[in-house]
């Protein structure tokens, strides 16, 4: 396991994290001890126990319900956060859709988009960005850091994805803005991309297999793997890191995207 001391006893806010790169990333903050205010569309308390037990006990969680689409709730979730642990120190916003509940990932060619899937994935994963961003930087006076997750697809634009793809390439432009607005204050803003991650974002397919042909490490990436670089860049080891897009993929850059 990674060692990050300096994350001890520091409070930070993941999103998404119920599931995949998000409960990975808390889990592993529980690890350091940090505590976690661990925030999903559904928050059941076997989701604090969880991160509680894989964590090791360590770092204490707070699990709460969010809709990152809104600003209101959002915004009430950061402050119980606050309210319970006094502070915080960061944040990795890890919430995210690739697919609606009528369409498949990797299924939106531009001549048949359908304006709600359009919206529905904007919101959730640009909009449900800045929504925290905004929420954090108002709860932290610095120093502080912020990871958001953006996606090689954000970078290279395969075809059939543009309501995510845009999302993503938002991401990146929101962070590397933010990160100029706020450096001042010893807040640090990054984003990670991740290529084809073992999530329930990516569904195994005949399409994703041929496409992980093409990669230099021929394998989809673990949700552990990409919350290492997360930990990472929240951590003081990324003390001279702001701005940056940190690409966690398979050496896929250029390629297509699998079909669903």
């Amino acid at each position: 396991m990674a060692t990050f001391h300096d994350l001890r006893g520091k409070v930070f806010v993941v999103t998404g994290a119920a599931s995949g790169m998000g409960r990975a990333t808390a889990v592993l903050l529980a690890q350091q001890g940090a505590h976690v205010g661990a925030l999903d569309l559904n928050a059941p308390d076997e989701m604090a126990e969880l991160i509680r037990r894989e964590g090791e006990g360590v770092g204490r969680c707070l699990p709460l319900a969010c809709n990152v689409q809104s600003a209101e709730a959002v915004d009430e979730a950061h402050r119980k956060v606050v309210e319970e642990f006094g502070r915080l120190d960061g944040a990795a916003n890890m919430a995210g859709i690739a697919g609606t509940r009528k369409t498949k990932p990797a299924n939106f060619p531009l001549t048949g988009l359908d304006d709600d899937d359009w919206d529905t994935i904007m919101n959730t994963n640009l909009d449900g960005v800045k929504n925290c961003v905004r929420a954090q930087l108002r709860l932290m006076p610095g120093p502080g850091s912020i990871v958001n997750a953006a996606s090689t697809a954000g970078q290279y634009g395969p075809a059939n994805a543009s309501p995510y793809v845009v999302s993503k390439w938002g991401v990146i432009g929101l962070t590397k803005s933010a990160a100029r607005e706020c450096g001042r204050k010893a807040i640090r803003v990054n984003a990670v991309a991740p290529g084809v991650v073992e999530t329930n974002l990516v569904p195994p397919s005949k399409g994703r297999d041929a496409f992980l042909e093409t990669t230099a490490l021929g394998r989809v990436g673990q949700p552990e793997e990409v919350a290492r670089v997360v930990v990472f860049l929240l951590s003081d080891q990324a003390s001279f890191m702001t701005g940056s897009c940190v690409a966690k993929d398979q050496e896929q850059a250029g390629t297509e995207q699998p079909e669903s």
